[in-house]
């Protein structure tokens, strides 16, 4: 309702008009208020100037009644005998507080000793002092919790024989009667500071005398009056008037004044009212216009006059027209890519939303062309855009559902219906060999190779959006697997929510010590002795129970956090090793060092700062590819571990591309031939022939040997005939603990089998 301009309007003439009101309120306000508050504030000190004659008044009387009583005879004669005959002075101070009306009366004698008519309760040392003294005294003093105008005088007989002192409290009643001395409601309080706070003592209203209290400034109008004091004690009146009852006077002024500005006010919104709406009712129509708009209406709005109102219609008009034409070429443009004119992600995803609503057997695929970069890289950004342009074409005249849409540069999406995951398989293969046939770009023929994977539309919780995804994952799968055709792989792809958490969990179980090394042994095949162990990372998950390395390794790499595992791993390893050696079982521990680490300036500076803590006991294991990236920097580094004493193996050789000149370059001291080689080996002559070449290029190298993966006694048998040094695998010992491992280690039994078996 306040955004309408009749509204604002309206608001606008009011607001003008309560403006001026307040104006006027603030002007007189501040006037009359300044006057009520002076008029409280002359009246409180009236107040306390009264306060003050009758105390004087009040002193007067009780100084008068103490003199005529020290001097007369009998008084004097009973405080002479108050040493001795105690009761007779306090009879007589009892004749006294009957005759002269005191709430208080008090016989110091010069030794200090205190005679009332009552128990007496204490005075304090400094008042004591002065009354043993002789001295007269008149003032204010606080005797449990109550305060009193009290005067001290000498008894002379005719020498000091002792001091009088008299008074009288200062209680609710006197509070009261003091305030009932002025025409206003004022409020008069006694008030002692004890122990650094103020405590109420007395009050002309009805709350609890004692109770601490203090007048805020800004609640009332406050006038303070200190009163001398006999004891040391700070007292002081208090007059009080209410802020509120002090202004009261201003609440009829400001009423009328409301009233009168309220019904001027609701005359004045009428009329503005009335105005606004003939003013607004035009434009109310152009509003509605806009909203039509909004929902896709562009009709025209009609035009009924000529002013200033008509000619915006007019102009609302030409605009709606222009609005519209640029609308579908947006449209158009956020659904198409720019560079091909087909279908974008989006285009693609709102098509299989209808699709789905039709049938429920819609694969989508993702169909991606191999080589893609090196194509744009040699024909040019513009023919290589052509060229997608032709791929697209092409699949357009298949059996699709919907036109191929573009997803990314060298992708394209396509929907099709098939019955099963084998005629979808099917489908696609005969798709991808019609669209790698050559392509005529700007004269140029064009071979190209495109693979595709896929997913089903209608898996549960697979929108089209989520099967796009699926379908581009498996695309990434079928170039991982080197096949042509592949459906998403749940399984494979496994759960990357959990995955996203992974290392943070991976640091943690570090930190706690839940992940350990398990040792697998290395068996001389010379001297049937256990020379070595490799250390292999075992993580038991809390939740997800064991983890294997494949899993969490690389996603280390791939985060960094190899860099945190490593560290740890040579670390447990070095501890490892050590305790072996205590159990005396002194041998080396063969650690794996990832490819992501070797060239790392960082990882130097942590072995070196880890090379004087029995560092030089293990043994590092590098594949040949992981100084392929970058060869200098990682032959450097090799080579400085090696000067260090640190023993160097090549690790998993023949299980890809070896390369004869980096196993040349390398420093190492051991080969270790993968278990690929090993597979079959005594059913094959040529496996056989191929790994003795092996075993004598590593003997030739200067290397020690090492077979992984030994798993039967015919293949131990074959490693010994052709000289291999070691072996290591499941057929010697799986991997384990580290205690038990030394308990496998001093036992002999094993050791005994395994020369049986390598001997048979």
């Amino acid at each position: 309702m306040f955004w309408r301009l009749r509204t604002r309007l309206t608001l606008l003439y009011g607001g003008l008009f309560g403006l001026v009101l307040a104006c006027i309120a603030a002007f007189l306000y501040p006037l009359v208020s300044a006057e009520a508050l002076k008029s409280a504030r002359g009246q409180l000190e009236a107040t306390s100037k009264a306060f003050e004659r009758i105390e004087t008044l009040q002193i007067s009387q009780l100084r008068e009644n103490a003199r005529i009583s020290a001097t007369d005879f009998g008084f004097r004669s009973a405080v002479a005998m108050a040493p001795s005959d105690p009761v007779t002075a306090r009879t007589a101070l009892a004749n006294l507080h009957r005759r002269i009306g005191a709430d208080i009366v008090y016989l110091v004698l010069p030794d200090g000793a205190v005679v009332s008519e009552t128990t007496a309760i204490g005075l304090s040392r400094e008042l004591l002092d002065q009354l043993m003294s002789g001295e007269v005294e008149q003032g204010a003093l606080v005797l449990d919790r109550s305060a009193y105008r009290a005067v001290a005088t000498p008894v002379l007989a005719p020498d000091f024989i002792g001091s009088l002192l008299v008074g009288a409290r200062l209680d609710d009643a006197q509070m009261r009667s003091l305030a009932s001395l002025t025409a206003i409601p004022i409020e008069a309080e006694l008030l002692v500071r004890k122990g650094g706070d103020w405590m109420l003592t007395a009050r002309s209203s009805e709350k609890t005398s004692g109770d601490d209290a203090s007048v805020s400034a800004d609640e009332a109008i406050v006038e303070d009056r200190l009163i001398a004091s006999m004891d040391g004690n700070d007292i002081r009146l208090q007059l009080s008037f209410s802020m509120e009852a002090a202004l009261a006077p201003m609440r009829s002024l400001l009423g009328i004044l409301l009233g009168t500005g309220l019904v001027g006010l609701a005359i004045l919104g009428i009329a503005a009212w009335f105005l606004a709406r003939s003013i607004t009712r035009p434009l109310a129509a152009l509003e509605a216009a806009t909203r039509r708009i909004e929902d896709g209406d562009y009709s025209p709005v009609r035009v009924e006059s000529r002013d200033e109102v008509g000619r915006l219609a007019s102009s609302f008009n030409m605009m709606v027209n222009a609005i519209e034409e640029r609308t579908r070429t947006i449209t158009y443009q956020a659904l198409h890519d720019r560079e091909t004119d087909l279908p974008n992600r989006e285009h693609f995803e709102r098509t299989l939303h209808e699709a789905a609503v039709e049938t429920g057997h819609i694969y989508v695929a993702a169909i991606g062309i191999d080589r893609y970069s090196q194509i744009r890289d040699a024909i040019g950004y513009h023919n290589a855009a052509a060229l997608v342009t032709a791929l697209g074409g092409r699949l357009r005249g298949h059996d699709a559902l919907a036109s191929p849409a573009r997803l990314s540069g060298a992708i394209l999406g396509i929907a099709f219906a098939a019955r099963s995951e084998a005629e979808a398989t099917l489908w696609l293969g005969e798709t991808l060999r019609a669209l790698e046939m050559p392509v005529e770009v700007a004269s140029q023929s064009i071979d190209i190779i495109a693979k595709a994977g896929f997913a089903r539309l209608s898996e549960p919780g697979a929108s089209g959006h989520n099967a796009i995804d699926r379908a581009c994952i498996a695309l990434d799968q079928v170039r991982k697997s080197h096949r042509k055709v592949a459906t998403f792989d749940s399984e494979v792809y496994g759960d990357p929510v959990a995955n996203l958490s992974l290392m943070g969990d991976m640091l943690r179980a570090l930190a706690r010590g839940d992940i350990y090394l398990a040792h697998q042994p290395k068996l001389n095949l010379r001297t049937g002795e256990f020379e070595g162990t490799e250390a292999l990372v075992r993580w038991p998950h809390a939740e997800r129970g064991m983890i294997r390395p494949d899993v969490f390794v690389p996603m280390a790499e791939e985060t960094g956090r190899i860099r945190e595992l490593t560290e740890w791993v040579l670390a447990q390893a070095v501890k490892d090793q050590a305790t072996l050696a205590a159990a005396g079982l002194p041998m080396r521990v063969s650690v794996n060092i990832s490819g992501r680490l070797l060239g790392d300036p960082w990882f130097e500076q942590m072995v070196d700062r880890l090379a004087g803590k029995g560092l030089d006991a293990l043994c590092f294991e590098i594949t040949e590819t992981a100084v392929m990236n970058d060869p200098e920097r990682a032959m450097t580094q090799l080579r400085h571990f090696a000067d260090r004493g640190i023993p160097i193996s090549i690790d998993d050789y023949g299980a890809g591309l070896s390369s004869l000149a980096y196993l040349k370059m390398m420093p190492a001291r051991e080969l270790k031939i993968d278990r690929g080689l090993l597979a079959g080996l005594a059913a094959n002559a040529r496996d056989s022939f191929l790994l003795r070449s092996t075993i004598d290029l590593g003997h030739g190298l200067g290397m020690k040997v090492v077979a992984e993966g030994v798993e039967d006694n015919a293949t131990l048998a074959i490693l010994q005939g052709l000289g291999c040094d070691m072996a290591q695998g499941y057929l010697i010992s799986r991997p384990v603990t580290l205690p038990d491992l030394i308990r496998f280690l001093k036992s002999d039994l094993p050791r005994a089998d395994l020369k049986l078996r390598a001997s048979s």
